[in-house]
């Protein structure tokens, strides 16, 4: 059994521009909370496994190596497939759930080398 988690509880304490950290396991995945003030993360892919987001709160974009981009907002939700390379964009204060898998699987890019 776990205890009680309030996701607003949660994120309303967190200041920090860049914050992400799991907040429950569920078999072989994890619920995690990420809080982003116009932050972009770096390019990169999953290769084993999908990503489901969740935005609570902003704006979150979703670029793709192929120049298109998806637009999230509050209550919206985007599956990442496996492979396929991403960043994200936190535009202004961005608060977002990522569902994914327990086990480390990311692949930065550099598109410079």
């Amino acid at each position: 059994m776990t205890d009680k988690i309030n996701l607003v509880d949660l994120e309303k304490n967190i200041l920090e521009h860049h914050y992400n950290d799991k907040v429950v396991s569920v078999n072989d995945h994890c619920l995690r909370i990420a809080i982003n003030k116009n932050n972009i993360f770096p390019w990169h892919k999953h290769n084993r496994t999908d990503e489901l987001f969740i935005v609570l709160e902003g704006n979150l974009r979703i670029e793709f190596e192929n120049g298109e981009f998806v637009d999230l907002f509050p209550n919206d939700t985007y599956c990442i497939k496996s492979g396929i390379i991403h960043r994200t964009i936190a535009i202004g204060r961005t608060v977002n759930l990522c569902f994914e898998s327990d086990e480390e699987d990311t692949e930065y890019i550099d598109f410079n080398e």
